[in-house]
């Protein structure tokens, strides 16, 4: 089927408006531990982004903004690019177009998301040394976040004792977040697996998604998937006092980092939080030249 220009996070060109120079700034800053260079295939006519981690190096092609090895370059329509907008703010569904409903509805059909485009995630398999589930378990690390065991990728797990010890601080002064604390059940980090639905492997399998559980949600939703297999059509329009939702100052722990949050999508997962800084620092450094 044709791609729908639709992604987790909203409406967005497929192609990057940024400049070769500009993504390779990005990468540079929100990934220390690789090196990254740049250079110009003439016989392809396309820029290369040469990455070199953990001893090992991989090449892929701009493709304006997919970064794709050179034997994924004819399946380019089937790929959405790495760097894009990521909006801060959290949408209030009763402002939503009928046009947004029904483009939402389609985006999170079970044949769009078993057959449409999907995330181009080729390059996080260089940074993070996560192509093949034993060298992604080479790089796990066992931690704790607020108390609660989890596995994460060494690297992502450094950042998250930063969030987890900015909300503990949080915690001290603001009862709503004490209250957070006191109200967690588990967390889910590393877990080899594709997305619901998709042909994709998820973010979790490379260890840098965190998936926060509360011990009772009540009345609370936190997953979209959850009322759609209930039948409800409508699940896009839930209100947000109706979502379970993490303190607004523990997002901002989370977003300040380089997290971004699931509750900010179209087909929104309130609980997940997954390491992508490119995508921070994109909106901070070019905010005004992004879709």
């Amino acid at each position: 089927m044709a791609f729908l220009a639709f992604s987790e996070e909203e409406s967005w060109s497929r192609l990057s408006n940024l400049t070769p120079k500009e993504e390779l700034e990005i990468f540079r800053e929100a990934y220390p531990w690789c090196d990254f260079e740049l250079d110009y295939d003439k016989a392809v006519k396309d820029w290369t982004l040469t990455v070199t981690a953990y001893n090992k190096t991989s090449v892929f092609y701009r493709a304006e903004g997919l970064y794709l090895p050179k034997e994924q370059l004819a399946n380019r329509d089937h790929y959405w690019r790495v760097i894009y907008k990521y909006n801060r703010t959290l949408e209030d569904p009763s402002d939503f177009s009928e046009e947004k409903k029904a483009r939402i509805r389609q985006y999170s059909s079970t044949e769009n998301r078993s057959n449409g485009a999907v995330s181009s995630k080729f390059i996080f398999d260089a940074i993070y040394d996560c192509k093949t589930r034993a060298s992604t378990e080479t790089h796990l690390r066992s931690m704790t976040l607020w108390n609660k065991p989890v596995n994460m990728h060494r690297q992502v797990g450094k950042i998250l004792d930063k969030v987890e010890a900015k909300v503990f601080e949080l915690a001290k002064k603001d009862k709503e977040t004490a209250d957070f604390l006191k109200s967690l059940s588990r967390c889910y980090g590393y877990n080899w697996r594709q997305i619901r639905d998709s042909p994709t492997k998820s973010f979790h399998s490379y260890g840098i998604a965190v998936d926060i559980l509360p011990k009772n949600w009540g009345s609370k939703i936190v997953y979209w998937g959850y009322e759609k297999q209930k039948g409800n059509k409508d699940w896009m329009l839930i209100p947000l006092k109706k979502r379970w939702l993490p303190p607004a100052a523990v997002v901002k722990a989370f977003e300040d980092e380089g997290f971004i949050w699931g509750g900010r999508w179209a087909i929104w997962d309130n609980m997940h939080f997954e390491y992508h800084p490119e995508l921070l620092l994109a909106s901070k450094l070019y905010g005004d030249k992004l879709k």
